[in-house]
């Protein structure tokens, strides 16, 4: 199978065409049933993985992954029907050699073992699941654009004058830009931030902070530190959660459905200098240059 031109066109066998239309049709009921093998309570990466082997079915096991890079800053897969993605490398977690202990190469097995890797309670593993997941997203966004209705609002969009402000992740250019709407933001961040011109907190003070906020920002990096489900718990009656970041998966059902309002991340469309940036310890400004472009999903819009 050609390995070009593959953006955008890629289709299902035809054997799985309709056995597909009929998933996608009763896709939230057959979750539904399987969240509840797993408990009342399902985090968003089990949803994620479950949600995506839902609707992309055996084809998964029929996607090459063709490359895996690591970076200092993402962590970029590549997948045979030229798709890519994108998570954030959590490596300010370890304190010791992050090293990955596989004993064969990721490089050449098959999109859903990667997938499983989400799941992985390491988390550089779950980082390379994540990426994967990111990569199917954008492939079933091609297969089903009806289903993936994109919204053309930005996170300055949803801020209003009278709003506080919670920012789970330091983001940076954001900041004067929200200070400019409203005075009330606080920053949520593990590491020391120079320079800060709002009020900065360590992330431990969520349980304090994010009952009361109107607007939540949520980087997408939490899913790779496995702190998402616990920050959603905190957000009280927030008018607005957003999941933000070039890692956020492009797939937003399953995170409307436990309560986002809005993801905004990045979708690759040139995956191979996707890799290169990764390699080259690139950040999101070099993703969005050479890479990616900006991509919004609201609940209800």
């Amino acid at each position: 199978m050609p390995e070009t031109e593959y953006l955008g066109r890629v289709k299902l066998p035809e054997k799985e065409e309709k056995g597909k239309k009929e998933r996608r049709m009763t896709g939230i009921e057959r979750r539904e049933r399987a969240e509840e093998g797993m408990g009342e309570e399902t985090g968003i990466l089990p949803a994620l993985v479950a949600a995506l082997k839902n609707d992309l079915g055996p084809a998964l096991e029929e996607i090459e992954v063709k490359d895996v890079r690591i970076g200092l800053a993402y962590t970029g897969v590549l997948l045979s029907e030229n798709y890519g993605g994108v998570a954030c490398t959590p490596l300010y977690e370890f304190s010791c050699c992050p090293a990955l202990g596989f004993t064969e190469t990721l490089k050449g097995k098959t999109a859903d073992k990667l997938l499983e890797l989400a799941l992985s309670g390491k988390t550089l593993e779950a980082a390379v699941g994540i990426a994967t997941a990111n990569a199917l997203s954008h492939m079933l966004r091609d297969l089903e654009p009806e289903h993936f209705r994109r919204s053309y609002s930005d996170i300055l969009d949803l801020v209003k004058p009278e709003d506080r402000v919670a920012m789970v992740g330091y983001f940076g250019p954001l900041v004067p830009k929200i200070l400019k709407i409203t005075g009330k933001l606080t920053i949520l961040e593990k590491r020391e931030i120079e320079s800060p011109q709002a009020r900065t907190l360590s992330s431990e003070k969520a349980r304090e902070i994010l009952p009361s906020s109107d607007v939540i920002i949520l980087s997408a990096s939490t899913l790779a530190n496995g702190t998402f489900d616990e920050l959603l718990s905190f957000r009280g009656a927030a008018r607005e959660v957003v999941l933000l970041g070039p890692t956020a998966p492009l797939y937003p059902e399953p995170f409307f459905e436990k309560g986002i309002t809005a993801v905004m991340g990045t979708r690759i469309i040139d995956p191979r200098t996707m890799l290169t940036v990764v390699s080259e310890a690139g950040g999101t400004k070099k993703l969005h240059k050479y890479c990616g472009e900006k991509v919004a999903f609201r609940r209800n819009e």
